[in-house]
């Protein structure tokens, strides 16, 4: 007879095998599946901590096309934020805003760097829809479409 995990599983149960339920109702927590801490530096970041860190990269991108356009009125903003939030995931894991929010871009298969990913992930999120739809590890469809998690760092 398999033993029992912590949360009640056996520990014959896996990802994907039948036992898995696929939620978080029986004491499993965002993340678990992929190996992440329950809270603390390094678990999934809350919906409302990753809903502050958007609008706060979208407030720091309209400030700098509104410095770089002023006082001509452009449409620079998303351009603007696109490259914010582009380059910076892309090379170091963080916006600026996430390095504020103690947030950081992490790739859910354990490689160094999300590289080229990030650019999948900032043109899903053009689209805000899917952002809002999340799973049961609070993982956006951008974050799945280009394989990352976003995580507390403290």
């Amino acid at each position: 007879m398999p033993t029992a995990r912590p949360n009640g599983r056996p520990a014959s149960a896996s990802v994907g095998s039948p036992n898995h339920e696929g939620d978080t109702a029986d004491g499993g927590w965002p993340g678990q599946d992929l190996g992440l801490p329950e809270s603390g530096p390094g678990s999934v970041a809350s919906p409302p901590r990753r809903l502050g860190q958007f609008l706060l990269d979208l407030l720091v991108g309209g400030l700098v096309a509104s410095a770089i356009s002023f006082p001509a009125p452009t449409y620079l903003s998303l351009a603007v934020w696109a490259v914010l939030v582009t380059v910076p995931v892309a090379l170091l894991g963080q916006t600026p805003a996430m390095v504020l929010t103690g947030l950081r871009v992490l790739r859910a298969d354990g490689a160094d760097r999300v590289g080229a990913w990030a650019l999948a992930r900032t043109v899903s999120l053009f689209f805000v829809i899917p952002a809002v739809i999340i799973d049961r590890d609070a993982r956006g469809l951008h974050d799945r479409v280009s394989r990352t998690v976003v995580v507390r760092t403290r």
